[in-house]
């Protein structure tokens, strides 16, 4: 049986090590088809957000098996102060605004062998309900692929591009407005 919990302490969040597998084992399958170094870029990130931010996650584990994985935090441009900000406010241009007071997804895996149960929305979903209604934004790849989809199917739209994706070609960064409160 596979379960669903959303989680704001780092102590209850998965291990850098599983995110690490997770996503070498999802982004590894075409139409991505990264190679296992982007996984460690990935985990790594992961790492240096729960020791920094205030971050949100969503697992779904398997007979604890983590099969899909979300995780985001709080976006101001005041606190983003490194190069990769730095490209993404400048090729955002007059849209980069939207993304201060909202919620970066940093990232979504699904175990490959996972398809077609809709865990992937369902992981996303709750991560969304987490964030209370807020807006929320992240960057993809600019490829036609499940994921992208699944973003699309909830509301989010392509605001621009950002810095260059994993695969070498500039990041579609979809942005996703707050939630009407009354539809709460």
């Amino acid at each position: 049986m596979t379960v669903v919990t959303t989680m704001t302490s780092p102590r209850d969040f998965p291990r850098s090590v599983e995110v690490r597998t997770l996503y070498q084992a999802a982004a590894g399958q075409p139409p991505l088809s990264e190679p296992p170094s982007f996984a460690e870029l990935f985990a790594s990130l992961y790492q240096g957000a729960i020791e920094r931010e205030r971050v949100v996650a969503t697992t779904a584990r398997d007979g604890g098996r983590l099969v899909a994985f979300s995780y985001g935090h709080p976006w101001q441009w005041e606190e983003q102060r490194y190069p990769w900000a730095d490209e993404l406010r400048e090729n955002l241009g007059d849209e980069a605004p939207k993304l201060d007071g909202s919620v970066a997804l940093n990232l979504l895996a699904r175990a490959p062998g996972e398809q077609y149960r809709g865990l992937g929305r369902r992981v996303l979903v709750e991560w969304l309900r987490a964030t209370e209604g807020a807006p929320c934004w992240l960057q993809t790849s600019d490829l036609d692929s499940p994921a992208r989809r699944l973003y699309v199917s909830l509301g989010f739209a392509a605001i621009g591009h950002g810095p260059a994706a994993p695969n070498g070609t500039p990041g579609l960064v979809l942005f996703k407005l707050a939630a009407d409160p009354r539809s709460r």
